[in-house]
């Protein structure tokens, strides 16, 4: 008859038979992100996912607790590992984290381990290293045992902007959470089957000190608000809405028809001010056959980039030949379509609101309150492969303001999946912009996709004066940076419109 260690031996023997079994790696669809091992644009103490450039609520990252409180106290479950300085496999139940995930819709999002209340830190293997050390889901159900293998793995240290999901051993410290994602398959189970759940970790000879290991579930993302419709849902296809008193300008891109068939350019030019030369921009509409162009609403205004240049289109809507004066705060909203072959290699700008005075506030020239100040949108490059966002763009805003220690802006994600866009869609894009009083950080900046807000930060520095307005809505569309497009790619805009309030998504029909 076996004695109680050889027949814990024989379970182990067992278990990693049917670990050698199992398939190949899955990606699994947790918005977190262990990064390319060449980039390193992971998940950090900072970001999330930092190619799709998700960023944490509060830095080392988002947990919920056996409560279902955001950044509670109640672990799930707890393990105390001992310092003796020895390779060896530890068990952490997880009996009732995994029944909480199978019995939460939607609440699976990874395993969060930090350390609970002691002062040391000690180190795993990680699903780097090969299935023999690497760690694993054990459950144990009524009809047997089931494993399911850890698809990644990386820890978020305080120190490091670099993403550490590659390495071959994670950490869990004081000051260095691990999160940990598992073959969802596992969520298929029945609660009412399963006895116990255990996640078995290899130590490896680094431990310093005591530890006391907390298990949480990763928090889900923030639910974005929902959809608010503004001026223009009063005026489907935005039809007439120029006629609000609110609205300054509603440009729609169109062209039109006059006599014997022949077609008139739209005169939307006639409203821009300061255009460059090098401008690569055309009308398209229903007829245009290549990029996989479908229109929005008629004709739309597309913009290329090539090889030769970083510049797509620049141009502003200068306020005072708009409206006679310059405002303190000031909507637009402008539909966005990124083209099929979309290709930047290098992130870039987009449309935004600034008072540059052709003084400050662009191209490194540093700002001071009294120069200038920018707003512009931005785009990132696209997310990578091992992102549950793969391929899409995220966007946010580029602002030059007062409290950036650099001759350059400062880059904003809008955080939100609501602003990472894939090609081949169109998107309505709205900001409001307010300055700050002069002496105060109260400037605002605020951002709507399709009509949700996504992005509200209300505490900037644009300025020292009264003096700086806002100048203009900057039309531009940049690439980079300083490094040229490889090759020629399109983007597209339609319907723009500039309002003294919130304009909110066209509406296209009297139903709708």
């Amino acid at each position: 008859m076996l004695n109680s260690s050889a027949r814990k031996k024989n379970i182990f023997f067992v278990i990693m038979m049917l670990l050698l079994l199992l398939p190949f790696k899955v990606l699994s669809e947790v918005y977190w992100s262990q990064g390319t091992e060449e980039n390193k644009d992971g998940a950090t103490f900072i970001m999330a996912d930092g190619s799709a450039k998700l960023l944490w609520r509060q830095k080392l990252g988002d947990w919920v607790d056996r409560n279902g409180e955001l950044f509670g106290t109640q672990a799930f479950s707890t393990l105390d590992v001992q310092d003796v300085d020895a390779v060896r496999k530890i068990a952490l139940d997880l009996t009732d984290l995994v029944k909480y995930w199978i019995s939460t819709p939607d609440s699976y999002h990874g395993l969060y381990l930090k350390d609970g209340a002691s002062k040391g830190s000690v180190f795993f293997t990680s699903s780097e290293a090969g299935h023999l050390e690497a760690p694993f889901l054990a459950i144990q159900t009524i009809s047997g045992i089931e494993i399911f293998e850890v698809v990644k793995d990386t820890s978020l240290h305080a120190s490091s902007h670099n993403s550490l999901g590659h390495q071959k051993r994670f950490e869990v410290g004081p000051e260095t959470p691990t999160l940990i994602d598992f073959n969802e398959k596992f969520l298929r189970l029945n609660n009412s089957e399963i006895i116990k759940a255990s996640l078995y970790l290899s130590t490896t000879d680094r431990q310093f000190g005591d530890v006391q290991i907390s298990a949480f579930a990763v928090a889900p993302l923030a639910e974005p608000d929902e959809i608010t419709h503004g001026i223009a849902w009063d005026y489907p296809h935005d039809q007439n809405l120029i006629d609000h008193p609110d609205v300054i300008l509603a440009e729609q891109f169109n062209t039109s028809e006059r006599l014997f068939g022949l077609v008139e350019q739209s005169d939307w030019q006639k409203s821009v001010s300061n255009m460059s030369g090098a401008n690569t921009s055309q009308l398209v509409g229903a007829d245009y056959n290549k990029d996989r162009f479908a229109p929005f609403d008629g004709h739309a205004l597309q913009i290329e980039f090539n090889s030769k240049k970083s510049l797509g289109f620049t141009g502003h809507y200068l306020f005072n030949k708009l409206m006679g004066r310059e405002p303190e705060q000031m909507y637009f909203r402008y539909y966005l379509r990124l083209g099929h072959n979309w290709r930047p290699i290098q992130g870039g700008k987009l449309p935004g609101f600034a008072g540059i005075y052709n003084k400050a506030g662009w191209g490194g020239r540093a700002i001071d309150g009294y120069n200038g100040w920018s707003a512009r949108g931005s785009y990132f490059l696209q997310a990578s492969s091992n992102s549950k966002f793969h391929g899409a763009v995220a966007i946010g805003n580029y602002v030059y303001h007062l409290d950036i220690r650099s001759n350059y802006g400062e880059g904003f994600s809008w955080n939100s999946p609501l602003s990472l866009l894939q090609r081949n869609r169109w998107y309505a894009i709205e900001q409001y912009l307010k300055l700050n009083d002069p002496g105060k950080d109260n400037g605002q900046l605020t951002v709507w996709v399709d009509g949700h807000r996504i992005f509200n930060k209300t505490n900037f520095r644009f300025r020292e004066t009264t003096q700086l307005k806002i100048e203009s809505l900057w039309l531009d569309f940049y690439h980079g940076g300083t490094a040229k497009p490889k090759s020629t790619y399109y983007l597209y805009i339609d319907n723009l419109v500039i309002a003294s309030k919130y304009i909110g998504p066209m509406r296209k029909g009297a139903r709708d």
